[in-house]
């Protein structure tokens, strides 16, 4: 059986070999099967561990649904009874979209070192699934052929789920909305989303500021300072879990926030 090694999303690294004995896999086609243990889920691919001991790495998003509903069900034995990463069918399909800025930009900024924004996710168990950001590209014409980052962290900018997008998402012209989805992945109360366009003087991409209030700037790991020109225009939104058959999603929150323009 041969699978191939395609792009998958980032998924945080969850060890399961101590509870995962030798079971048969199947990719998303039904048309390939293997029996091996569960190694490991790293950067959204699977490690299996064959009976002659050879260790082969898959892209968790060419499994079977069974397959991913299995490693679901196992990462949340390991977190508390909710999954770090679910599949858009799980969610309820009512995103909560979160905002530090006032809808208004009044200027613009580029830094090498990274844009980057706190928040505060509801009461219950949240999953980033997109992030708006309000900007445009510089440089030459044609967009650089490289992806850049966006990256779900820790309060401390402990990188806990990376994202890359192609720099052709945003456009030369007028600055404007962009939309970018992200695989479901659950965040914790507080947390900080970074961008990294690895900006040069030829290249990068200008993001949108209102006119007041103070924001972060910095990458995963690397905490910079902060910007006090304003808030920059980057907007998270959060899904929860469907609810069950005659009950509430575990951990669903109740509170209601206004929504910013």
């Amino acid at each position: 059986m041969t699978f191939r090694l395609l792009g998958a999303a980032v998924v945080a690294w969850i060890v399961f070999a101590a509870e995962a004995p030798a079971r048969t896999w199947t990719d998303s086609t039904g048309k390939h099967t293997i029996e091996a243990e569960l190694v490991d889920v790293r950067d959204g691919k699977v490690r299996l561990k064959k009976e002659n001991g050879n260790v082969i790495t898959l892209p968790v998003d060419k499994l079977s649904e069974a397959d991913r509903k299995y490693l679901d069900e196992l990462e949340a034995k390991s977190d508390g009874g909710t999954p770090k990463t679910v599949t858009v069918d799980r969610l309820a399909g009512e995103p909560k979209e979160l905002a530090n800025d006032d809808g208004k930009p009044a200027g613009k900024k580029s830094f090498p070192t990274g844009h980057a924004s706190a928040f505060d996710a509801p009461e219950g168990t949240w999953y980033l699934t997109s992030v708006r950001i309000h900007g445009s590209r510089y440089g030459y014409p044609a967009p650089p052929k490289e992806d850049f980052h966006v990256t779900l962290c820790d309060e401390e900018f402990h990188k806990i789920a990376d994202f890359t997008f192609p720099y052709s998402k945003f456009t030369r012209e007028e600055a404007v909305w962009v939309t970018l989805k992200t695989r479901p992945t659950k965040v914790p109360k507080r947390f900080v989303i970074c961008l990294d366009f690895n900006a040069k003087q030829t290249k990068g991409v200008y993001v949108s500021h209102d006119a007041e209030g103070e924001s972060l700037v910095g990458l995963p790991e690397k905490r910079a300072g902060s910007f006090t020109g304003g808030d920059w225009l980057i907007r998270p939104s959060l899904d929860q879990l469907k609810q069950p058959p005659g009950g509430d999603a575990k951990g669903e929150g109740t509170e209601k926030k206004e929504e910013k323009p």
